[in-house]
């Protein structure tokens, strides 16, 4: 049987993890949209963006659900009373977030957050060699390491890139279906081009 075989199998069968806090981001923002879009125009002449404000409430969401692993997190590394200063530190983030003027310097903040994270993931990663920060999908992989940084580099980038496509092309509906959307169909297509593209042993024992 031809390699390839094995290939789409391997493919088709290796577990992908489901990105819940997505899922839940994502429902909560287009929900908030969809019921509350006919005020968009109304909202903008006193200065609030819609789109924006409906994905600062899906992020409260994904935020509240985290907070008390954050917490016991914190906790275990030494750092007491960190809840406070955490829902102090969100608080002023939305709030410099709500008063944002358009939609378009949202999206620059939002690919600015990004391209920072990026930046320290690269960092690193490439440079320090830490593979645990790749995540579970590459940790055991001797020689899949590199490819699976390189394809979540990529990932992050065309995130950029279509989110600000679509802050700056695009309505206020493409916005949060790319927001939203986006980031899911980006976590599959780069699991499954991981496992597709792992250098792993091809060759199979003879009978």
């Amino acid at each position: 049987m031809p390699n390839w075989v094995f290939d789409i199998y391997v493919l088709l069968t290796t577990r992908v993890p489901i990105p819940r806090m997505l899922f839940l981001f994502s429902v909560i923002t287009l929900s908030l949209f969809t019921l509350t879009g006919h005020h968009h125009a109304t909202l903008s002449e006193i200065g609030l963006v819609l789109p924006v404000m409906c994905a600062l409430f899906g992020h409260v969401a994904v935020v509240a659900v985290q907070m008390p692993d954050t917490l016991k997190t914190y906790d275990r590394i030494g750092l007491p009373n960190a809840g406070g200063k955490l829902i102090l530190i969100w608080l002023a983030a939305y709030a410099g977030a709500m008063a944002l003027p358009s939609l378009e310097v949202a999206q620059a903040a939002l690919s600015m957050g990004v391209a920072i994270y990026l930046c320290l993931f690269v960092v690193t990663f490439y440079f320090f060699g830490d593979g645990d920060k790749v995540g579970w999908f590459a940790r055991d992989w001797d020689n899949g390491q590199t490819n699976a940084a390189n394809w979540h580099v990529a990932r992050l980038i065309a995130l950029i890139l279509l989110n600000e496509m679509a802050a700056r092309n695009g309505t206020a509906f493409d916005w949060i279906i790319a927001i939203t959307l986006g980031p899911i169909s980006l976590h599959y297509l780069m699991y499954w081009t991981i496992v597709a593209t792992h250098p792993y042993d091809r060759t199979r024992p003879h009978d």
